[in-house]
């Protein structure tokens, strides 16, 4: 695989496709039915590349989940597409059909889309082109126009910020806890008695602020001189305890962004976003937005937000504004205030059921 297919070799079924379009003739085409995830994620954009150098999707079903009803559940997303062996850039045909949740729906909205053609039936027109627009070029065809452009013409994240994977244990049995399962004063100390520190994991879904409920087990003299210990993954590791925005980079809906202040430190599934100045906290609410949903969407529509997502964003500080900040500071505020009224806060003093019945 590593030898003959170099573009696609991170997945068996990828290398199929490679590998049909080198038996169609110059001209001709292959059809396929395959899995989706070739279409967006970031192991599979040097096949993408070559596939819209090459040649040119001239048709697609985005079935997405359910498509079969013999196979069940939201794990196999699958796409149907014909790939012309014609590097023309001519647009192709693209019917999203991701919504249906069986067979039927997913053909009784197949033959709505055909009969129309048009966006408002999700059906869409897009050329190889068009994709190259977006980092990594993912199979967007549902973008518009005035999206494409949003990517082609901004600054992204990444030239202002810095976003890090963080800690990668390898065993999370041994290295973890709920803070609420150490001693106090075994936690974020300055002697061997301490060894704990504060962690942000990731969590539920929760936007603003909160989810730091786990204490990680390091070892050394000092919390800001963490030795490297064996079988861990350091990434990052000179920005541990530092002010940081954090997000669960898996989740089964949309991602939420927390203000994340300085004593804790991050893994591998709660990314960090380093962020400084007086824009930082307004910086969430950006990326709290509907609009950069959507363009995240484009970027990675999986379950999926890594580091290279979120710094592939089109959005620069100069957008964001004073009010705003002031908007984010309140909702910020707010959210940690909620967090803190739960007995599995650090910063929980009292049960408001409590100050209520005082009152």
């Amino acid at each position: 695989m590593k030898d003959c297919y170099t573009n696609s070799k991170s997945d068996l079924f990828a290398a199929f496709i490679e590998r049909c379009t080198d038996f169609a003739q110059r001209g001709g085409a292959a059809a396929m039915i395959t899995m989706q995830s070739w279409m967006f994620l970031s192991s599979f954009e040097k096949l993408r590349s070559s596939l819209l150098r090459h040649q040119q999707i001239s048709s697609m079903l985005h079935l997405g989940t359910r498509a079969f009803d013999s196979i069940g559940g939201e794990v196999v997303s699958s796409t149907a597409f014909v790939l012309a062996n014609d590097p023309g850039r001519r647009a192709g045909s693209f019917v999203r059909l991701v919504d249906g949740n069986s067979e039927a729906e997913k053909s009784a909205a197949l033959t709505s889309a055909l009969a129309t053609q048009t966006r408002e039936v999700a059906y869409y027109r897009a050329s190889s082109s068009d994709f190259g627009t977006v980092p990594g070029s993912p199979i967007t065809y549902w973008l518009s126009e005035k999206m494409r452009r949003v990517f082609a013409d901004s600054a992204n994240i990444g030239e202002h910020f810095d976003a890090i994977a963080g800690i990668s244990t390898g065993d999370n049995g041994r290295f973890f806890r709920y803070w609420y399962e150490v001693s106090a004063d075994r936690i974020l100390g300055d002697s061997e008695e301490a060894p704990w520190a504060p962690h942000h994991k990731g969590g539920a879904s929760r936007k603003w602020a909160g989810n730091v409920e786990h204490v990680l087990r390091y070892s050394g003299s000092s919390v800001h001189q963490m030795k490297l210990l064996p079988g861990f993954r350091h990434d990052g590791s000179s920005d541990y305890f530092k002010r940081h925005v954090g997000w669960s980079a898996l989740t089964s809906g949309p991602p939420s962004f927390r203000w994340i202040p300085a004593g804790s430190t991050f893994g591998s599934g709660s990314k960090a976003l380093m962020i400084s100045g007086d824009t930082a906290m307004a910086q969430i609410a950006v990326l709290n937005s509907a609009l950069a949903l959507s363009l995240l969407n484009a970027l990675s529509p999986t379950m999926n937000y890594e580091v290279g997502h979120i710094l592939n964003l089109p959005i620069s500080p100069s957008s964001v504004g004073g009010e705003l900040l002031s908007r984010a500071s309140s909702l910020i505020a707010e959210s940690q205030h909620d967090w803190d009224e739960a007995e599995t806060s650090f910063g929980f003093e009292v049960d408001p059921l409590v100050i209520v019945a005082r009152e």
